[in-house]
C-alpha cells in the first residue's frame, strides 16, 4: 500500500482517462484515439497507449491508458497545448467531463479483470488512520469469490489530491456481490469520514499495471485490421442500397455526372457511416475488438462477419438478377 503522497521521480507511470462517448460518437472516439497516438509517437518519454471499450450496461466508459516513462513525461502531454486541441476536438461526442488518474506502472502481466477506480478525499492529518481502515477493507473484500487484488495510490502533486483504490474482480457479477454486499456497507459506515467526496467509476478493464510497457493493444494491427472489417460491414450495404434505389433512379437516371453522383453518394454513405449505422456496428462488436480478446470469442467474431458478408452479398446478388430479369 501506498503511503504518503507522491511526488516526481523516474518511475514509469500510467494516465488513465475515462470517458462516456454517446453512442453516436463511437466511430468518430476510435478514429481520434489513432489520431491520438500518431500525435504522441514522438512524444517524449511515450511507451504506449491501449483503449479499453464500454460494456454495457455495467461499464459505460471508454477508458484510455497512456504509459509514459516518467511522471514530468506523462504531465507534460496533460498540460500541452496539441492534448488541448485534441481534447476540443472530441468533447462533442463526450457525455460529461472526463476523468483523469495517473498510476504508478510497475510492469508485469496484463489481465481481463472487471475493474472499479474508488476516489477518497482524506485529510493529511488522517492518512494513517484511512490506510488501516483499508487494510480492513481489503481483508474483507478478498474473503469474495472472484477477488484479484486491491491496489491503492496516494496523492499526486499538481495532478490530484485524491486516494485512489484500483479494486479488480474477474468478473462483473463478482464485482457487483462485493459493492452491493451488506460487508462493504458496514465497511464504508466505519469509514464514512473518508466518503465524503468518494466516487466509484467501473471499467472492463483490468486496472493491475502489470502489464508489459510499449504494447499499444488498441492501436495494434489487429485492432486496425478489425475496425476496418467492421466498417466494411456497414459501408458495403450503404453504398449498394444506395446506388440500387437512391442515386441510379434518382439521380444517374436524370442525366447527373458520375462524379457528382459520386460525391452526393459519399456524402450520403459517410453521414450514415459515422453517426448511425460504424457506431452500432463497434457497440454490437465491442466483445470482439476489446484488447487480448480470447481465441474463441476471436474465433466467433470473424465467424459472424464471414456470414454476414456473405447474407449482404446474397442479397444483392438476388436483387441484380431479378432486376436483370425484369428487362
Amino acid at each position: 500500500m501506498a503511503s504518503g503522497k507522491q511526488a516526481a521521480g523516474d518511475w514509469p507511470v500510467a494516465l488513465v482517462i475515462q470517458r462516456r462517448i454517446a453512442d453516436e460518437g463511437f466511430a468518430a472516439f476510435t478514429k481520434w484515439s489513432g489520431k491520438v497516438a500518431e500525435a504522441l509517437k514522438s512524444w517524449p518519454g511515450f511507451l504506449g497507449q491501449e483503449v479499453a471499450p464500454p460494456q454495457p450496461p455495467a461499464n459505460l466508459d471508454w477508458v484510455q491508458v497512456l504509459r509514459f516513462a516518467t511522471p514530468a513525461a506523462a504531465r507534460a502531454w496533460l498540460e500541452s497545448d496539441a492534448r488541448a486541441q485534441l481534447v476540443e476536438e472530441i468533447s462533442r461526442h463526450c457525455i460529461g467531463p472526463e476523468d483523469v488518474h495517473m498510476l504508478q506502472d510497475v510492469g508485469g502481466d496484463r489481465t481481463d479483470a472487471i475493474s472499479a477506480i474508488i476516489s477518497f478525499r482524506v485529510p493529511a492529518d488522517r492518512e494513517a488512520a484511512f490506510l488501516d481502515w483499508q487494510q480492513r477493507v481489503q481483508a474483507a473484500e478478498s474473503q469474495f469469490k472472484g477477488f484479484m487484488r486491491h491496489k491503492i495510490e496516494g496523492p499526486i502533486a499538481g495532478l490530484h489530491d485524491d486516494w485512489i483504490v484500483i479494486l479488480s474482480f474477474d468478473a462483473d457479477a463478482n464485482l457487483n456481490a462485493w459493492l452491493d454486499s451488506p460487508q462493504r456497507r458496514a465497511l464504508l459506515v466505519e469509514g464514512q469520514e473518508f466518503n465524503a467526496g468518494l466516487t466509484v467509476k467501473r471499467a472492463s478493464y483490468g486496472f493491475n499495471f502489470w502489464f508489459p510497457a510499449g504494447q499499444p493493444a488498441a492501436e495494434s494491427p489487429s485492432f486496425i485490421f478489425k475496425s476496418n472489417l467492421l466498417v466494411l460491414l456497414v459501408l458495403y450495404p450503404i453504398v449498394f442500397l444506395w446506388g440500387y434505389f437512391i442515386s441510379g433512379p434518382f439521380i444517374d437516371s436524370r442525366g447527373a455526372p458520375f462524379w457528382l453522383s459520386l460525391f452526393i453518394g459519399n456524402v450520403a454513405s459517410t453521414q450514415l457511416l459515422g453517426w448511425k449505422l460504424a457506431p452500432l456496428a463497434f457497440k454490437t462488436f465491442g466483445w470482439w475488438i476489446e484488447p487480448e480478446v480470447g481465441w474463441r470469442k476471436n474465433l466467433l467474431g470473424y465467424g459472424f462477419l464471414v456470414a454476414l458478408y456473405a447474407f449482404s452479398m446474397a442479397v444483392y446478388a438476388g436483387l441484380l438478377a431479378w432486376n436483370w430479369g425484369k428487362g
